[in-house]
């Protein structure tokens, strides 16, 4: 069993580490239910709040631009106030402000071609790069490949009361009034793996995290036994030791099957130790030496004529 953390988060392992929720199940929003009914992996991100904290430039890498999950760069779409994101079948819903001439405008101006799918306006995106549009009303929008979000508008007509939902949904509802959760049928997954910088195998994974006033994270990975459950907490042990020293206070647990990591910093210990890990990684200069001041002269000697002087300025 290999545990690697990948070098593009390694500065916010602290707040991708995610937490458990402490409090009983509860019922999910209703818009989560555009999520694929097979996801094996959901992931939830109070936009808002995320974006303005320190992890929030982290985070967006994962969403646009090189290597990201290619959501369109609309300014609209920057502001929103929540996510789901649910894979294999990739889909990802947007709740925020989406007035229909907003949309209208800017992704004409990205490229986007405006299209129409059982009265649902889509903007569909020319290449693989970036995810298409589907705009559901003024507080929601849907961005996926074509197909899966034709998908997605089929199985939430209102004809299609039998329709079926993702049995992860329960388990993330407890976790929708956290900033970031991550919840996986089983690890390594595609998706969990962005925002859950470990490699490792696991039955399951859950857990959510608050930036408010610092940072509180934790998470829970299922093994198949007792055996690769102490297996993989001493696999962590030695990850948590390499990590920056903001993140070196993860407590690491065991209860059966059941690896438990958890972790609650202030809001100073957080800035001082991004300081630390940010002075740390940061390259070391090698001064250029020194020019000599005013021109330089270089003498010949041996000359029929006598030595001569050349000036280099």
């Amino acid at each position: 069993m290999t545990i690697l953390m990948t070098s593009r988060l390694i500065v916010v392992v602290g707040a991708l580490l995610l937490s458990i929720g402490t409090g009983s199940a509860e019922s999910h929003p209703a818009w989560w239910r555009y999520a694929s009914p097979d996801a094996t992996a959901l992931v939830g991100i109070q936009w808002e709040h995320v974006r303005l904290s320190p992890f929030g430039d982290a985070i967006a890498g994962e969403l646009t631009g090189d290597g990201g999950l290619g959501f369109p760069d609309l300014e609209c779409l920057k502001e929103a106030r929540q996510l789901l994101i649910s894979s294999p079948a990739f889909l990802a819903v947007a709740a925020g402000n989406f007035p229909t001439a907003t949309i209208r405008e800017q992704a004409a101006k990205k490229g986007l071609k405006r299209a129409l799918y059982r009265d649902v306006e889509l903007w569909v995106a020319p290449g693989k790069e970036t995810l298409s549009i589907a705009r559901i009303s003024d507080q929601l929008i849907l961005l996926g490949r074509l197909k899966n979000l034709q998908d997605a508008i089929d199985r939430n007509l209102p004809a299609e009361a039998d329709r079926a939902y993702s049995p992860l949904l329960a388990r993330a509802a407890r976790y929708a009034q956290d900033d970031l959760w991550v919840v996986a049928a089983r690890l390594p997954d595609p998706l969990a793996e962005r925002f859950v910088p470990i490699e490792a195998e696991a039955e399951g994974f859950e857990g959510g995290v608050s930036v408010e006033n610092g940072l509180r994270l934790g998470a829970v990975l299922n093994a198949s036994s007792e055996e690769s459950a102490a297996q993989l907490a001493e696999a962590l042990k030695q990850m948590v030791v390499s990590l920056p020293p903001v993140a070196r206070g993860i407590q690491i647990s065991i209860d059966r099957n059941n690896v438990t990591l958890g972790m609650a910093i202030n809001a100073e210990q957080l800035l001082a130790g991004l300081r630390t890990a940010t002075v740390a990684a940061a390259p070391v200069l090698k001064p250029e030496p020194a020019k000599p001041a005013g021109p330089q002269i270089i003498r010949i000697f041996g000359l029929d004529d006598g030595p001569r002087e050349i000036v280099l300025h």
